[in-house]
């Protein structure tokens, strides 16, 4: 199993979240594991090989050693054809999406991989930009609306829910250096990359686009019948989303599109409650969207009329109680909507007793 990086839930949960591995569908291949600048050049131009199995490994080495070096995005974004070969392997899964057949086939291990290097390209600042730029995320659209369940496509959506979390992630690095690459030692290009990450909050670019072009319809898809490792990837990219004043105001601005959302936490909320071992990590990314949600007045007033009963009727006390100040947090936020409904509450509680007292 290949745990993504704590980072993706370090502000919720000390929890990890862990993701089906390529390994588990395809052959072991040999993973070199200290492997220096050359051998991944190398590793790059044999993504374009005829041999399967040379490409296979090149692939999986790559997506070993993604997290370990930085330059790598930007290689693989510079690098001649090989953006368009990692799209046509995308692409090529298209017509067979719809039924769980193709699964056993060993297609998708390949796919995932490509969706594994498209998410430390989402990531990087500066190939994030060509990223969005390149509107790539439509090619991956598809993915998270599959209708299927079953393991492989599941990973699937979960790998394509993954690059657009990647993109929503700040970045805690600071680097700057050039350097001077050859890629595809037959053609002998010169590449210098001069690569500067810097501390940075949310790409609201990232936001923006995601808001655009309608990500959060194929994330309901991904929180009404994904696992439970698709749901809280897509959880988390909401909750980046209401992160910022843009993206709060984008999901409040309409009634209905408030309603949907919190109708989908309340799903959630069930779906918790259903679990012998509840996910700590999916709870308090559904705390911290309603945390986030009761900061806008016009959201508040809906909490205000549908409070989450769950969060407040002790469903979920254990899960407080691991992390008191998350709970100490969501008290504050929530604040006016629990007097709210202790008021409700004891008002009717009042009216009843009179009711009877006068009769």
């Amino acid at each position: 199993m290949a745990n993504l990086p704590d980072s993706l839930y370090e502000d919720y949960s000390t929890s990890k979240l862990t993701l089906p591995s390529a390994s588990s569908f395809a052959p072991t291949t040999t993973v070199v594991p200290f492997p220096d600048m050359d051998t991944i050049i190398q590793w790059i131009n044999d993504l374009h090989n005829e041999i399967p199995f040379v490409s296979n490994s090149a692939l999986q080495n790559l997506v070993t050693h993604r997290n370990t070096y930085e330059i790598l995005p930007l290689l693989l974004w510079k690098s001649p054809c090989t953006m368009t070969m990692m799209l046509q392997e995308i692409v090529k899964i298209y017509p067979h999406i719809s039924t769980p057949v193709h699964s056993r086939e060993g297609k998708p291990p390949r796919a995932y991989n490509i969706l594994l290097l498209f998410q430390c390209i989402a990531h990087y600042p500066e190939t994030r930009g060509y990223f969005l730029k390149a509107e790539m995320p439509h090619y991956l659209f598809p993915l998270m609306d599959i209708n299927l369940t079953d393991k492989p496509i599941e990973c699937l959506r979960l790998g394509a829910l993954g690059v657009l979390a990647h993109m929503l992630k700040a970045v805690h690095t600071v680097v700057s250096f050039s350097f001077t690459a050859y890629i595809f030692v037959t053609k002998r290009l010169n590449i210098i990359l001069n690569i500067s990450l810097v501390l940075q909050p949310i790409d609201g670019a990232a936001v923006r686009f995601l808001m655009d072009n309608g990500a959060l319809r194929y994330c309901t898809k991904a929180i009404e019948i994904g696992s439970t490792e698709s749901k809280t990837v897509s959880v988390f990219i909401l909750n980046k989303i209401l992160s910022t004043n843009e993206g709060l105001q984008y999901c409040c601005v309409l009634a209905d599109r408030f309603f949907l959302i919190d109708g989908l936490l309340k799903k959630l909320l069930v779906y918790l409650s259903s679990m012998t071992n509840p996910s700590p990590s999916l709870f308090n990314l559904i705390a911290g969207c309603y945390a986030k949600l009761s900061q806008k007045p016009r959201a508040r007033e809906g909490l205000w009329r549908f409070p989450p009963v769950m969060l407040l009727n002790g469903t979920f006390a254990s899960l407080f109680a691991v992390r008191l100040e998350l709970f100490l947090e969501l008290c504050m936020d929530l604040v006016k909507i629990q007097i709210v409904f202790v008021c409700v509450f004891l008002r009717r509680r009042t009216q009843t007793l009179l009711t009877t007292v006068s009769s």
